[in-house]
């Protein structure tokens, strides 16, 4: 009568243990998220010298891995130098042109090490002084970077490899708890 009972335990502490992997493989692939801009999405400003964005956590400052850029009506860029980063904020400085929509595009580094991407529409009521350019003042990170699209896309592209650790770690409880099951039942009692 003992042995199912045993089983029962065993099973039980290594469905525990799997779930305890899991659940901390989960809660360990959450990205940081996009807490606020200025301007914000879809506000209608007179005049604009900065973009900021604001994440819920400090992100990472790899080289190239946190882009933004913006884009005017006519498609051109108005973003003056590259992004700065400060902590969980990522702005730049711009010079805008003709009145209109404009669109921000952004890539950053999440404090996961992963990509994390967007883009955020705003319009400008004023007529500014610059007239843009066909390329980033950053050409070289934006190019090397692909777009911003692209860069959710890779996120995507499968598990981490810290999730990959998590589930390799929780086999193993599970494994081991088998084993130790298996070696329980199998050895002679004493009568």
């Amino acid at each position: 009568m003992r042995a199912p009972r045993a089983l029962g335990r065993s099973l039980a502490v290594a469905a525990i243990a799997l779930g305890a992997v899991l659940g901390g493989a989960q809660a360990a692939s959450a990205h940081d998220s996009l807490v606020s801009t200025s301007p914000a999405s879809g506000d209608t400003v007179s005049t604009v010298s900065e973009v900021t964005l604001d994440f819920s956590a400090n992100l990472l400052g790899y080289d190239g891995g946190n882009i933004v850029v913006v884009l005017g009506p006519d498609g051109r860029h108005y973003e003056a130098d590259c992004v700065a980063l400060a902590g969980p904020t990522l702005s730049v400085p711009v010079e805008l042109g003709a009145p209109g929509d404009y669109t921000v595009e952004w890539r950053a580094v999440s404090s996961d090490g992963h990509p994390v991407s967007g883009t955020f529409p705003f319009t400008s009521t004023a007529a500014g002084t610059s007239v843009g350019s066909d390329d980033s003042p950053c050409a070289s990170a934006v190019g090397s970077a692909a777009a911003p699209a692209e860069a959710a896309s890779s996120e995507t592209g499968g598990p981490s490899g810290l999730t990959v650790g998590l589930l390799v770690g929780g086999g193993v409880v599970v494994l081991v708890g088998v084993l130790v099951v298996v070696i329980v039942r199998t050895r002679p009692r004493e009568e």
